[in-house]
């Protein structure tokens, strides 16, 4: 299942929201998306090979932000200067219209993750349980191999590559991915499919008549 599509303009669009961060993560300007991802390996760099954990930078980080808070508001009002302007949703919060909204939207991807682990929990698509446990097979050699902050770090470089890639390179990679799609097709009709009609299938039992239905014939 790819995760970006292509508009009808050879742009690929991404499931964000945000078209800054679709802009970043195209390469839209380069030297912004460019500043974006030096930032990133920086802060990875220096979480992974200096002396301070990620815990701890982040209590730090807002040991800062609690302090100059404290001291830019005092002095403001002095000063009289505005004070630290604070985003809306810290002033009114989410609203119960917003709450409502959130949890629908919500419960839309929570059925349709749902779905999918029924799918797999059925055992009826040999291909999809295939894929997915390569996926799963990938993931946890990488795991041993790689800390959580540098798999994190790997999703994010592949997020800044791989959509533009896929953009410079689309009708190449579709035909090689329609390519594959198929051999996996034609793998599973030859040869899964035959396999999984021999599996005996559980038949569930018919329920026995009641006293009262033997009377009634």
């Amino acid at each position: 299942m790819s995760t970006s599509t292509a508009s009808p303009s050879g742009r690929v669009r991404l499931p964000v929201k945000d078209p800054r961060v679709q802009e970043l993560l195209l390469w839209t300007n380069p030297r912004n998306s460019a500043i974006a991802l030096g930032g990133v390996t920086a802060a990875y760099a220096a979480l992974q090979w200096g002396s301070a954990n990620p815990l701890q930078t982040g209590a730090y980080l807002g040991l800062v932000l609690v302090l100059g808070c404290f001291l830019w508001n005092n002095i403001a009002s002095f000063t009289h200067r505005p004070p630290v302007p604070v985003p809306r949703l810290l002033k009114e919060g989410v609203s119960e219209a917003q709450a409502k909204d959130y949890a629908a939207k919500a419960t839309v991807h929570v059925n349709k993750g749902l779905s999918f682990a029924y799918r797999l929990a059925t055992g009826r698509e040999p291909v999809l349980t295939g894929t997915v446990a390569g996926a799963l097979y990938a993931v946890g050699r990488l795991a041993g191999l790689l800390s959580l902050l540098s798999l994190a770090y790997a999703a994010v470089v592949a997020a800044f590559i791989l959509p533009k890639a896929y953009e410079l390179k689309k009708d190449e990679i579709d035909g090689a991915l329609d390519k594959a799609r198929a051999q996996i097709t034609a793998l599973n009709d030859k040869y899964l499919s035959k396999v999984m009609a021999r599996i005996p299938r559980h038949t569930p039992a018919k329920p026995a008549e009641s006293s009262s239905e033997r009377k009634e014939e």
